[in-house]
């Protein structure tokens, strides 16, 4: 066999292992080629280039994920290495589908810009303004139209949550200084109380 030969055939078998498994790691891959990651990596970036493959923004570690058209979907069983913030933009965003960014708090901003493989922004006129809003990744271009005529998101959810967190923490910090107070004053009298 040449070079050539073995060169497009580990490129087909590159192709059939992300066919079977779905969205991979290149040590994934390198494992079931039996070649190593430095060779599977260069396989991989060879097959992006030429259109047959995708990489998500999205990090496993440090590595990306490699994956087909059309399997796009199959990201969202990787969720769980992101980020807590992330995690929270992803959940709210897929809850809405349609999101928009004026209305959403600082660090939701941020984390909604992060999440590039499931959060899709673009911009829209809303009462002859242009605006941007995030789309979920899988909602298709009729149900977005929909979305948007009926568009009634906000961030009350948001702002739900992010007060019941400052009250929470407001409530900690109380509870400390309760606790202070009441050791100076055992303290002042001679007598420790353990708590």
């Amino acid at each position: 066999m040449t070079s050539l030969e073995v060169l497009n055939r580990n490129k087909e078998r590159i192709l059939s292992t992300i066919r079977f498994k779905g969205p991979s790691l290149p040590v994934q891959i390198a494992k079931a080629l039996g070649i190593t990651p430095l060779f599977a990596s260069v396989f991989l970036s060879e097959l992006r280039a030429e259109g047959k493959i995708k990489v998500s923004d999205m990090r496993v570690g440090s590595s990306p994920l490699y994956y087909l058209i059309g399997q796009e979907g199959q990201l969202e069983g990787f969720t769980k290495f992101l980020n807590d913030r992330e995690k929270e933009a992803y959940e709210l965003l897929r809850k809405h589908l349609v999101l928009r960014d004026e209305e959403q708090p600082p660090v939701m901003r941020v984390a909604l810009r992060a999440i590039k493989d499931f959060a899709i922004p673009t911009k829209v006129n809303i009462d002859g303004v242009e605006k941007m809003v995030w789309k979920y990744f899988t909602l298709t271009t009729s149900d977005f139209q929909d979305a948007l005529s009926s568009f009634k998101i906000s961030t009350k959810e948001v702002e739900k949550i992010v007060e019941k967190k400052i009250e929470e923490q407001t409530e900690r910090v109380e509870v400390r200084e309760e606790k202070r107070e009441e050791k100076k004053k055992a303290k002042a009298q001679g007598t420790v109380k353990l708590t």
